[in-house]
């Protein structure tokens, strides 16, 4: 702050740079003819063929399935789908542990009876 104060009372705080007058008047025009004419030339059209519109959209196809094959590879086969229990061990459950696994799978009995029914037609065809 000391050497600020001495530069504001050795030179003050007026701006020492000056603009001639009217220069900003005529400026933009005196611009103008100080560059060069340029032609205008139209751009050329590019043709743009069937395979350079589709080219992203195969790309993109082929990048979806390479990431799917990786992920089929990582992952492994998929695994069968085995029932929970055979039908010796649904014969050994009681009507109590019956009740409870339908409270909690929140089927109501005309939805049970829907769903029995569909599974024995879907055993005999």
């Amino acid at each position: 702050m000391k050497e600020e104060d001495e530069l504001f009372k050795k030179y003050g705080t007026k701006n020492p740079f000056m603009v001639p007058e009217g220069y900003f008047d005529n400026f933009s025009k005196e611009l103008m003819n100080k560059l060069p004419e340029k032609e205008l030339t139209p751009a050329p059209q590019e043709n743009i063929t069937v395979w350079q519109r589709i080219k992203p959209w195969v790309y993109m196809a082929a990048m979806f399935c390479g990431l799917m094959l990786s992920v089929r590879v990582v992952v492994g086969p998929p695994k069968q789908d085995t029932p929970i229990f055979t039908a010796t061990e649904t014969e050994q459950f009681s009507d109590e542990y019956i009740e409870t696994i339908l409270d909690h799978s929140m089927m109501d009995d005309y939805t049970l009876y829907q769903y029995l029914t569909d599974a024995n037609s879907d055993m005999y065809n």
